[in-house]
């Protein structure tokens, strides 16, 4: 190999090596902010991308492997329990082009995400091979880091000034390329070095000096302008959501109106609260699942049900039949389930996780959306006895938990404010059972003037945790503001303590009749919901309701005396409690009515078509997706026009058979403008078109110019026709690609 062949690929390598130090900037904040992971398997496409675009291989060859390979990285990422990649595809494209923002599922985004990084490569190929410059990409590259360093979680300092390097040097290396090809230096390696090494020497020594100088301090809350932006970002993208159950809970806050979907009915003797699942990684800003393999227990029908929940007495076993308005993949489920009974599909199984509890149906490798169900359950029951003995220092000698286990379950931030432990130590001081202090928490709410709102509640700033901004700052929020914040203090008791979310209890709507203690209730989005469930020593998981407004679990079991109290007398006083319980809370509601109604900042509910809600955040990545994708693509065009505007032409006239004149007329203004042959003062058309062709060393134009003479000049001659000049129109439009 000669020496002008190795300067050229080490040349090649470098340049490339540096954009792909720059584009792993880009990577590093969207894999953490969003969950994407897989970063190894991402870094391995942008290293073919651009080892195609070094090479330079057949472009078709290049689409086809690249194809291979999202198509690859998509079956490997696929989750089989969520169908088959085809089917993803399918429902999510389906998602994407209705517009149902809410429903584009994971797999549309990655692709989405892959051909984003793959339309970005190109771009800057394009700005290094033709431009000779990379100024456009070094500066998005830094506003893009220094936005998300104002306005997440993520720490940018140092990509930053990574960057600020990798630019600097990828700018004087194209600028000492352009300097030696301008005054013809011969291209080898001591003229580089004698241009390079300086360069390296100085960025390096401003890098050092930059980082030695002393810095001021960081302010912890935004600068009041940035402040304005913000806020005027959230009330244009919509920052009031619509209340309902999501899966994605990694950031929480926000306001919410009311939205009276229906979700699913359920008939049962008395209300029920549903769960769906649970979580155990608090983070500060919300709630997330340990990241890791996912442990399941399969069964059948009328198989015995394995929960984390405790069962109730046999004597309380009774059905709850559940009928779906809105689809899910995965199963609502009561308190105390032991068996499914059946559904609107056969010959599936179920399987639940074993850390959320949440329960799935499967038929093969397809998740299943069921819309009939029903359940065998018992409501569980706590001895009073036994809960007003358990202690915390009992925690440590329980088996039941793993060693994981009650380290998931006791799980803080490291950066959690000291003074949110205190405020539990301190509220639970005068307790001694684990029962009587998970019910002071529950209690302290009801009297500390905090205030149920779906309204003014906003998002963490800066570095505030979500918990201790709610406990001390504002006082005001709804069900993830109180369950979240009871999870968090009794876990620095020491207590293991998980959240929970599902929906609660909903509306009765039909009674089965005085002979039938059934009754049916109604479930809509407003009854979304989160609650907390603590560990109780030699009891098991045990739910509590510490959002005020809400009634809470009847869980206590009753005196043996009144286990043979008449069955007619039991039936009247539940109805009584379930009286008392409805009136309680149409008094609720009608206070939260009036409530909204001087804050003046809620709608009325209307009803709307069901939409499926995802968390607002994976919305807004798939938003800043779309739109960068769609300025890549605009980018690309208008770079591209020079090529692509005469296939379209060509397309447009063959389409339409124009007339002579028109064609000609569009020639000459393309020769013009493109090429800059343009005719001169007093020209002929004969002398004009020999000037052309000579140019384009053609005849074409000089052929279709005869045809144009003959029709100005000798009037009673029969026009040429769109099939005669044809050919040698589309030469001359293709010559004016450049």
């Amino acid at each position: 190999m000669s020496n002008e062949s190795v300067v050229k690929w080490g040349k090649l390598l470098l340049l490339y090596g540096l954009i792909f130090l720059m584009l792993v900037e880009w990577l590093r904040p969207v894999i953490e902010l969003t969950d994407t992971g897989h970063l190894a398997l991402l870094l391995l496409f942008i290293i073919i991308c651009l080892a195609t675009n070094i090479i330079k291989i057949n472009p078709v060859l290049s689409v086809a492997i690249k194809l291979v390979y999202i198509i690859w990285f998509m079956l490997y990422i696929q989750d089989p329990r969520e169908g088959t990649l085809l089917n993803s595809l399918a429902n999510g494209l389906k998602a994407l082009l209705t517009g149902d923002w809410y429903s584009i599922n994971d797999t549309i985004k990655t692709v989405l995400f892959l051909v984003l990084l793959w339309m970005t490569i190109y771009l800057i190929h394009h700005w290094l091979t033709i431009r000779r410059s990379i100024m456009y990409f070094f500066i998005m590259t830094i506003i893009f880091l220094a936005l998300v360093d104002t306005f997440t979680t993520y720490n940018a300092e140092m990509s930053i000034v990574r960057t600020m390097i990798l630019g600097l040097l990828l700018t004087g290396l194209l600028f000492t390329e352009k300097l030696i090809s301008e005054n013809g230096m011969r291209a080898n390696v001591a003229n580089y070095a004698k241009l390079l090494v300086p360069l390296v020497i100085l960025i390096a020594l401003s890098a050092l000096f930059a980082y030695s100088m002393p810095k001021k301090e960081a302010s912890e809350n935004l600068p009041e302008p940035i402040n304005d932006i913000v806020k005027w970002a959230n009330s244009s993208m919509g920052a009031k959501g619509k209340i309902g159950y999501v899966e994605d809970d990694h950031q929480l806050g926000g306001d919410f109106e009311k939205d009276d979907t229906p979700v699913l009915q359920y008939t049962s003797e008395t209300p029920q609260y549903m769960r769906i699942e649970s979580k155990s990684l608090y983070t500060g800003r919300g709630w997330e699942r340990p990241k890791g393999d996912i442990f399941v227990n399969t069964f059948k029908y009328r198989q015995d049900v394995k929960t984390s929940i405790p069962k109730g007495r046999k004597k309380d076993t009774t059905t709850m039949a559940i009928t779906m308005d809105k689809k899910y993949n995965f199963l609502v489920q009561p308190y105390g389930v032991e068996k499914v009974l059946h559904s609107n599909v056969k010959k599936n199984k179920f399987y639940i996780e074993v850390d959320s509890g949440k329960i799935r149906a499967m038929q093969g490798k397809e998740q299943l959306s069921l819309l009939n169900y029903s359940y065998e359950y018992s409501p569980p029951l706590y001895e009073e006895s036994k809960l007003n003995a358990s202690r915390v220092n009992q925690i440590r000698s329980e088996e039941i938990l793993t060693k994981e286990e009650k380290e998931s379950y006791l799980q803080v931030p490291k950066n959690l404010p000291d003074r949110v432990g205190a405020l539990a130590e301190e509220i639970t001081k005068n307790e001694k059972s684990v029962n009587d202090k998970a019910n002071a928490v529950v209690d302290y709410f009801k009297t500390a003037g905090y205030e149920y709102s779906r309204l003014n509640v906003g998002y963490p700033k800066g570095k505030e945790d979500y918990v201790d901004r709610f406990l001390f700052d504002t006082k005001i929020g709804y069900c993830d503001n109180f369950s979240s914040s009871m999870v968090v203090m009794m876990r620095t008791l020491g207590i293991p303590t998980r959240w929970v979310k599902g929906f609660a209890p909903g509306e009765r709507i039909v009674s089965a009749g005085e002979s039938s203690n059934e009754e049916k209730y109604s479930i809509t989005n407003n009854n979304a919901h989160s609650w907390v469930e603590v560990y109780v020593p030699k009891v098991g998981w045990m739910p509590f309701e510490p959002t005020i407004g809400f009634e809470g679990f009847e869980q206590l079991e009753e005196e043996k005396a009144s286990d043979t109290a008449p069955k007619t007398e039991d039936a009247k006083k539940e109805k009584e409690e379930k009286k008392k319980q409805e009136e309680k809370k149409a008094q609720n509601e009608k206070e939260e009515k009036i409530q909204e109604k001087q804050l003046k900042k809620e709608k009325e509910a209307q009803k709307q078509p069901e939409k499926k809600e995802e968390n607002k955040a994976s919305i807004t990545w798939l938003w800043w997706t779309l739109a960068a994708i769609g300025l890549l693509v605009v980018t690309i065009l208008f770079n591209q026009r020079r090529k692509i505007m005469p296939t379209l032409l060509i397309w447009y006239y063959n389409k339409k058979n124009p007339s002579l004149s028109k064609a000609y007329e569009k020639v000459v203004s393309r020769l013009d403008k493109q090429l800059g042959l343009k005719r001169e003062d007093g020209e002929t058309l004969h002398g004009y078109a020999m000037r052309v062709d000579s140019y384009l060393k053609t005849n074409d134009f000089s052929t279709l110019t005869s045809y144009m003479e003959q029709e100005l000049y000798n009037p009673d001659a029969e026009l040429a026709k769109w099939i005669d000049f044809k050919e040698c129109w589309e030469n001359l439009i293709n010559q004016t690609r450049g």
